[in-house]
């Protein structure tokens, strides 16, 4: 039986209504930023300028919104965005002149002539994101693999909505999978001292498996993928 809290311990009813209305600005923001996507108002890049001018609304209310974090948030957003296009620089080069040699119609030409079933092809693209999940960040990664990757899908007669959604799932475990997994960094920053970088590889093992069964459970599903998006058309 878990642990039996005396009565002086446990949270008051006004302890509990401060902490429900502790979550109503963030639940209004998340509403209101998902809402104008799905109600048809904004595009999702719309949505995310509106939710960042609600964070700014949140911030005013409590009375955290001053220079400092102006400032932060704005060198933040332009390192992040200074390093996507310099990612996106690379990888449309790249590409160019991949695609200039005859090389995506390499690839796309070889993948189809193999003597293998179309889903032992989608499994090995799922496999190759995951290994290049572990060395590089997920941007480059898309911007590298799906110029290659979404005509020998289409060719494959594979969804390319449900294929791009499981590209994104598969990117989820970019993050947890050493020794680039940013949330294993993210971890260690916080950890207690006695907390190695090993320690928290290995602690991070049953939640990519999860993951992996998230995805695997969407290949074999592909209506888990695409029954939302067919309800909202």
């Amino acid at each position: 039986m878990g642990r039996q809290y005396r009565p002086e311990e446990r949270a008051t009813l006004a302890q509990k209504l401060s902490s429900i209305k502790a979550l109503i600005l963030p639940a209004a923001l998340v509403i209101f930023v998902l809402g104008s996507i799905f109600g048809g108002i904004a595009t999702p890049t719309e949505a995310s300028g509106m939710g960042a001018f609600g964070a700014l609304i949140c911030a005013l209310v409590y009375k955290k919104l001053n220079w400092d974090l102006l400032k932060y948030a704005a060198l933040s957003t332009i390192r992040l965005s200074s390093m996507v296009m310099w990612i996106g620089f690379g990888a449309v080069m790249f590409i160019s002149v991949y695609n200039a040699l005859g090389g995506v119609q390499f690839i796309k030409t070889l993948m189809l002539g193999l003597p293998v079933d179309p889903w032992v092809l989608l499994i090995g693209m799922m496999f190759v994101i995951l290994l290049l999940g572990m060395i590089i960040e997920w941007v480059g990664i898309i911007m590298l693999v799906t110029p290659i990757f979404l005509p020998i899908v289409s060719a494959l007669g594979f969804d390319p909505l449900w294929f791009g959604l499981l590209v994104c799932i598969n990117l989820q475990m970019d993050v947890l999978t050493p020794p680039f997994g940013y949330a294993l960094f993210y971890m260690k920053g916080v950890a207690p001292k006695h907390i190695t970088t090993a320690d928290i590889y290995r602690s991070s093992a049953p939640f990519v498996l999860l993951q992996l069964t998230g995805l695997t459970l969407c290949i074999l599903f592909p209506q888990i993928i695409l029954w939302l998006p067919s309800v909202v058309k």
